[in-house]
């Protein structure tokens, strides 16, 4: 990008911030009350609660914008990025968000959070060449249908996971068993819970999916103590799934005492990336139908129920519903 600057935002650029933005919102979506408050008052929204606005030049003219609002101690909000059509292709965009994580860092940010919607396939693949990953939807936008985040200084140095190899069996039955026990231990009986565990979660039942072709465990440590664990395979699609490239998130348990401290979000993370760099075309699992609390986080990463299956606990023959979700191109 030749003769151009990045610059903090002053009030006479307010007018190039919306009209910029306004372009591009209603290019292809809609402009919601939000956009309108935001873009029309940026110094009460963005500057004043503690976020910042950089503005692209080139020759002197106003060509692109991008503002991080503040969010929380150390998280910022990635947002109104713009670019002038007549500029589009000089890389200007990538420089307005480099700029803008070099600023969210010299803010002491932590992470930074960005909404977009899935159509925007250029948008998002800058964002994963940056490094940000998915994490699960929320937010005040009716328009995003993903939410991605950028971590700046890593996951926090006690959390670490490990593929599993053949001499980590015995941790991980120890971690299956308890995280198992820990779900479902008080909803079922004490002989289905034992039938379940023997014939499920032995070591030499763990030591033949260890070997199946299309099989993947994962181990996940608080510093040296195992607290969760994930399993992948493929082969077992349903029906419905027969004609897709699908990977099926099989088992995925916290211990209890993790539950509720964002571990799940690292275990979730961890097969969408497993599946999006092995080119899979879906992922989807089984949520027993009295867990809401499971099916709404499932939700929130965007998967959508499409069937069920009947799940044998011991002698008792319980329903999972069957969910999915579609992964963005690369």
């Amino acid at each position: 990008m030749s003769n151009s600057t990045i610059t903090e935002f002053t009030a006479a650029d307010q007018p190039w911030f919306e009209k910029l933005n306004r372009a591009w919102i209603e290019k292809y979506f809609w402009m919601e009350p939000i956009d309108v408050e935001v873009l029309q008052h940026p110094d009460e929204h963005i500057i004043q609660p503690g976020g910042s606005i950089l503005v692209a030049r080139l020759n002197q003219e106003i060509v692109g914008v991008v503002a991080l609002k503040y969010v929380s101690p150390g998280v910022y909000e990635f947002t109104k990025m713009a670019v002038d059509e007549k500029f589009q292709g000089l890389k200007i965009g990538r420089a307005l968000s480099e700029a803008a994580i070099a600023k969210a860092k010299s803010m002491d940010a932590h992470s930074i959070i960005l909404y977009s919607h899935t159509s925007l396939i250029n948008a998002i693949a800058l964002y994963r060449k940056l490094g940000f990953v998915e994490v699960p939807v929320d937010g005040p936008y009716k328009r995003s249908d993903i939410k991605m985040q950028l971590t700046l200084t890593g996951l926090k140095p006690e959390i670490r996971k490990h593929k599993v190899t053949h001499s980590d069996l015995s941790i991980l039955r120890e971690v299956a068993i308890q995280s198992f026990r820990d779900l479902l231990e008080k909803s079922n009986t004490a002989e289905d819970m034992k039938l379940y565990i023997d014939n499920n979660l032995s070591y030499e039942q763990l030591e033949k999916e260890f070997h199946e072709s299309g099989t993947k465990f994962f181990l996940f440590f608080d510093g040296d103590t195992p607290m969760a664990y994930l399993k992948l395979r493929v082969g077992y699609e349903p029906e419905e799934l027969k004609d897709t490239k699908a990977l099926e998130i099989e088992r995925l348990y916290c211990i209890q005492e993790y539950v509720g401290k964002s571990v799940g979000i690292i275990l979730m993370q961890t097969a969408l990336d497993y599946a999006t760099a092995n080119n899979y075309e879906l992922v989807w699992l089984g949520v027993w139908e009295h867990n809401p609390r499971a099916m709404a986080f499932y939700e929130k990463w965007g998967f959508e129920k499409f069937g069920s299956h009947v799940f044998m606990l011991g002698t008792d023959a319980q329903t999972d519903l069957l969910m999915k979700k579609y992964l963005l191109p690369v």
